[in-house]
């Protein structure tokens, strides 16, 4: 009977770790890979960026803090990652996505230029 079947309660945590993984694989999209109790942190590519979950029913509001490889047109690639959060999170949860807000934490020269370092934001 449907009335006997329990319910599925998807965390926070999940939620924020399949977004951060969408994230991850996503080409010029980064996060901070931290150093030793949090100092030394440096801008990574390669790293997950920092995803954070407020939850209320079946829908969220996303908060991510990511970094982009330079030169990118910084509006699209956020509105690029506002879609692709929006669509992928709802199909793999099944929690509809309310909002997204985004912070661009850093800026990546491409590899080819030489000598260049990370542009912190902030």
């Amino acid at each position: 009977m449907a009335s006997s079947r329990g319910g599925l309660t998807i965390a926070d945590r999940v939620i924020e770790k399949t977004a951060s993984q969408i994230l991850k694989a996503l080409p010029g999209i980064g996060g901070t890979k931290s150093g030793l109790f949090g100092l030394g942190s440096s801008a990574d590519l390669g790293s997950r960026p920092s995803v954070d979950v407020t939850l209320s029913g079946r829908s969220c509001t996303l908060d991510v803090e990511l970094g982009l490889q330079y030169p990118s047109p910084i509006t699209e690639a956020t509105e690029s990652v506002r879609r692709r959060l929006s669509t992928d999170v709802e199909a793999l949860t099944g929690v509809a996505v309310h909002q997204v807000d985004i912070t661009v934490k850093w800026l990546k020269p491409n590899a080819s230029g030489s000598g260049q370092t990370v542009r912190n934001l902030q």
